[in-house]
């Protein structure tokens, strides 16, 4: 595992359990309102936000964050697995969607908050558990004053490509 509050044990009759520990992500919200922009990529680039419970369960971490660009990587394994023993793609889809909402957000020249209202995402290649980090490369594409547009794609080291997606975001309380 990857962080210090994640712990995952395996028992000598194949069942594993996982502790997952966060912070109250109420309380992270309301700091995360009071940052500039350019102090948010300073803190996400440095690793010193509280990531939000989604990201700890999923093993998705920042790995690099600018105005209109993000990047996440997701460590495959066992607790991403579906009933066809390869990766869920609601969890490639998860790590989509949050690379390419921090993106937009970035791009937000105030603090207001956006959300996603849909998104489309394509398979091209399966992911099993046990290969190598994938990235999720995120980039705007259209911001606006109350909608925003992004793409990414899920690549690995090789740069070969896993996925790709498009979503629109919407500015909140706009």
């Amino acid at each position: 595992m990857t962080s210090n509050d994640l712990a995952a044990i395996a028992t000598s009759d194949g069942v594993r359990t996982l502790h997952l520990e966060w912070d109250d992500p109420a309380l992270a919200v309301v700091g995360l309102l009071r940052l500039s922009r350019d102090e948010l990529v300073q803190r996400l680039r440095s690793g010193d936000l509280p990531q939000p419970p989604l990201s700890k369960l999923l093993n998705i971490a920042v790995v690099d964050a600018e105005p209109g660009r993000m990047v996440l990587s997701l460590g495959p394994d066992e607790r991403h697995v579906n009933f066809l023993g390869v990766v869920g793609g609601g969890v490639l889809g998860a790590v989509l969607d949050a690379a390419m909402w921090g993106a937009v957000q970035l791009s937000m020249d105030d603090t207001s908050m956006i959300t996603t209202t849909n998104m489309n995402t394509n398979f091209l290649r399966r992911v099993s558990h046990d290969q190598s980090t994938l990235r999720a490369i995120a980039r705007t594409v259209h911001v606006g004053r109350t909608t925003a547009a992004a793409e990414a794609r899920l690549v690995d080291d090789d740069d070969k490509i896993y996925a790709t997606a498009t979503a629109n975001f919407v500015r909140l309380g706009g």
